[in-house]
């Protein structure tokens, strides 16, 4: 059984952000890039397969189209003029890997689909391929954790924990389907969808449980028409992949060792350039 490395690149291109952002070359900035390409040689090199998938987010969310507070703070922040460009270099670089660096090192698996975030993607590949392949979600995101299955785990990379059905079945006595429900019910306040007021995580997973009083507050708040219809709305939000997300085809990398000096020597990356991925290490 193949074993797959799929990531969430906004996540591993935020966290590269926040450590080495300030990192340039010839006046363009490069520290995404930079970190974002030495996550790949530790994953790969952590989990022993050459396997690899890229999943992006699409400027344009079809979520947010239905429920327009989704994910607001990104275009509400206020920066500073430095933050502006900081900011305005992160794009850039995220694009410039999709677009430009990842397929001239030779990799394959690079995905984007109009309306759908990384998660979307990541989602409908683990629903697809765990039959025949084992799955590895790289993300520190929870929502993902309606995706465990069998051959489905999730690996954070900031807490270096590997979560599996096994794990999430004692530690919330549930099945991992339920967790959109769980989401649902309590909303998302990294996404900003607003849940049920006063009900929890901790809270929804004891109603689905059925161990929640029933004369409790919380309780009448879920099964209330009102609790009910934010239910109904936050769905749609939550659920994984989002109903219409395409399904990617897996194929083999044509991953070579001149397409991964190129893009160090490009950016100035002498650090890794003699360390690139598994793959290319064994080919010309």
């Amino acid at each position: 059984m193949k074993r797959w490395l799929i990531l969430d690149v906004h996540y591993l291109c935020h966290r590269a952000f926040h450590s080495t952002q300030n990192l340039t070359h010839n006046q363009k900035g490069s520290g995404v890039v930079f970190g974002f390409l030495k996550s790949i040689t530790h994953l790969k090199d952590e989990f022993g397969t050459d396997n690899i998938a890229f999943c992006f987010e699409h400027p344009h969310l079809f979520r947010r189209d239905i429920y327009p507070q989704y994910k607001r703070k990104r275009t509400t922040v206020e920066r500073t003029d430095e933050e502006k460009v900081l900011y305005e270099s992160l794009i850039i670089q995220i694009s410039e890997l999709q677009k430009r660096y990842l397929p001239r090192i030779g990799f394959k698996n690079i995905f984007s689909y109009r309306g759908m975030e990384s998660d979307d993607t990541m989602a409908r590949i683990a629903e697809i391929y765990k039959e025949e392949a084992e799955i590895i979600l790289v993300t520190a995101d929870n929502d993902m954790l309606q995706c465990l299955d069998d051959n489905v785990s999730i690996w954070n990379p900031a807490t270096r924990k590997r979560k599996t059905v096994e794990w999430f079945e004692r530690e919330y006595k549930l099945d991992p389907r339920k967790w959109a429900v769980v989401k649902a019910i309590a909303g998302c306040s990294s996404d900003e969808v607003e849940g049920i007021k006063g009900v929890g995580e901790k809270t929804a997973v004891k109603f689905l449980r059925g161990i929640l009083p029933t004369k409790s507050k919380a309780y009448q708040s879920i099964v209330s028409s009102q609790g009910k219809a934010i239910v109904r709305r936050n769905r749609a939000l939550v659920r994984l992949p989002y109903e219409g997300c395409p399904t990617p085809a897996l194929v083999v990398d044509e991953v070579n060792r001149a397409g991964w000096r190129d893009v160090c020597g490009m950016l100035g990356m002498r650090s890794i350039a003699s360390t690139p991925p598994i793959a290319t290490r064994t080919r010309k």
